[in-house]
């Protein structure tokens, strides 16, 4: 009997630590170019894809693709740190885990909830660009929030620090490569920062 209670416990211990992730996330040492700093950049999320566009943030009947930005910076942090997820899944997960308030905001601890506590999340109260490369330099994912030329809040992720400025991946905008975060913004509101738990 108390074989079979170990054994019905190490399965479900594996699907829950699976249950976000293909293979197990690593820490990634940032990568240091005459450039500047840069992590991986292996995805591109919008959130006005059709896979998940009319999706909602929790309860609140907001989607995905009118106020999804964060969400969908948050699935490509954590795609590129090894987790295997998009911001449709995200938001599922964070759902099931209370990772939104009621007006569909996200609760941050939710990420780490959502992804078996092998995520970690790390806020700054300064909002510049030493925030930006604090985050970098320890492997972890920048998001960005800042305000649209429309004054709606944005968010974005920030690949790569080049003489260009901060590289960003932005879920509104559909570019090969990533856009300079200039382009978008002069000034940034909020600094936080996803990485993987050691």
């Amino acid at each position: 009997m108390n074989y079979i209670s170990n054994l019905w416990l190490g399965v479900a211990t594996l699907l829950v630590l699976g249950a976000c992730s293909t293979t197990a996330p690593v820490t990634r040492a940032p990568a240091q170019s005459q450039s500047g700093l840069h992590l991986p950049d292996k995805v591109q999320f919008l959130q006005t894809d059709k896979r998940w566009a009319r999706q909602t943030l929790g309860g609140s009947g907001e989607s995905l693709e009118s106020d999804g930005c964060l969400v969908t910076a948050a699935a490509m942090a954590l795609v590129n740190l090894g987790f295997q997820t998009d911001p449709g899944d995200l938001a599922y997960r964070l759902k099931a885990y209370g990772g939104f308030n009621s007006r569909g905001w996200l609760i941050w601890s939710g990420l780490e909830k959502a992804t078996s506590g092998k995520a970690k999340t790390v806020f700054y109260d300064r909002k510049d660009d030493a925030a930006v490369r604090s985050c970098l330099s320890a492997g972890y994912y920048p998001l960005v929030r800042f305000n649209l030329k429309s004054s709606r809040t944005h968010w974005a992720m920030v690949v790569r620090e080049s003489k260009q400025g901060f590289l960003i991946r932005d879920p509104m905008v559909n570019s090969n490569t990533p856009i300079p975060l200039s382009s978008r913004t002069k000034t940034i509101d909020a600094v936080r920062c996803i990485g993987v738990r050691t």
